[in-house]
């Protein structure tokens, strides 16, 4: 068993004083609004009435004008003409887009009103997640994973352990994160070590009990030991890949130099039934990392 396999399983549920201390300082951080929270339960029941749900997604002004925004963006209205209903769009997008959707924006919402003692960290922490979701969107396209969505949303919440670990454990999270994005079997272990446990078992707890879908905590859970996942196996393993991409962006500014070789997920992936994953990439991982860039800091400055 890998180091990191081995501080994965060995810290396990967090003890209850960490989860007494969580509870009382994640009350600063709502990571799914109440109107998101129901429009999710309402979109995973297979008779779900679209008058339910365009009732819930109304009361959130901003989720309903994302949903009609991407409804008539180009990537989903060639040909169809413009659309003014929050219920027609909802129809041209289906339940499965509109859920991601809501997951990606309620996520960047929560990232930017982070209270954490030290802003940088809100700040590096918000561009490693908005890097590992575009970058995921693009591996999805180029080896066609997929998903529809769900691949950006995964990356966005993949670290939010870090982000919880910062805002309830400020004086030791420093000690135990560096944020220099220089990942290895070591990080759990050190982590583990100083604070009692690790980023991806506190996200994946604080995942669970705020109503997060089942593949998003096991992304959290699972994005470091993606041989781990079980059902969601392939989200997970891309997750994971656009992780340690991310990572070399952060570093060095780009992927030169970078080798999938290194990246464990290739071969997660390729397990799932996708042939050939780092012979496609190798080729676009330039190209992957300049849209990845250019599209977070878009993203960050909106």
């Amino acid at each position: 068993m890998s180091e990191a396999n081995a501080a994965a399983s060995t810290v396990g549920e967090l003890s209850r004083n960490l989860r007494a201390e969580f509870s009382r300082q994640a009350q600063k951080l709502q990571m799914l609004p109440a109107v998101a929270i129901q429009a999710l339960d309402i979109a995973k029941d297979p008779d779900c009435s679209i008058t339910d749900f365009v009732g819930v997604i109304e009361r959130d002004s901003k989720l309903a004008t994302d949903i009609l925004g991407m409804s008539n963006s180009p990537l989903f209205s060639t040909g169809g003409g413009k659309i003014l209903s929050l219920q027609k769009s909802v129809v041209r997008l289906g339940f499965r887009q509109c859920r991601n959707l809501i997951l990606s924006t309620s996520l960047t919402s929560m990232m930017r009103n982070m209270s954490i003692e030290e802003e940088w960290i809100r700040d590096v922490l918000s561009r490693h997640a908005f890097l590992t979701g575009i970058t995921a969107m693009h591996v999805n396209r180029i080896i066609g994973t997929g998903f529809q969505g769900e691949e950006f949303a995964a990356g966005l919440i993949h670290d939010f352990g870090r982000a919880l670990l910062a805002v309830c454990l400020p004086h030791q999270f420093s000690e135990a994160d560096a944020l220099d994005f220089d990942e290895n079997t070591r990080t759990l272990a050190n982590e583990s070590w100083v604070l009692g446990t690790n980023h991806c078992e506190a996200g994946a707890w604080f995942a669970e009990i705020s109503g997060l879908p089942s593949e998003f905590v096991e992304v959290v859970r699972n994005h470091h030991t993606p041989s781990n996942a079980m059902k969601h196996r392939r989200l997970v393993a891309l997750t994971a890949l656009s992780d340690h991409i991310a990572n070399h962006i952060q570093r060095f500014d780009g992927c030169e130099n970078y080798d999938l070789t290194t990246n464990d997920a290739v071969f997660v992936l390729e397990g799932t039934g996708l042939v050939n994953v780092g012979g496609r990439l190798s080729e676009l991982i330039s190209e992957i990392a300049d849209l990845a860039r250019h599209d977070a800091d878009q993203m960050i400055a909106f």
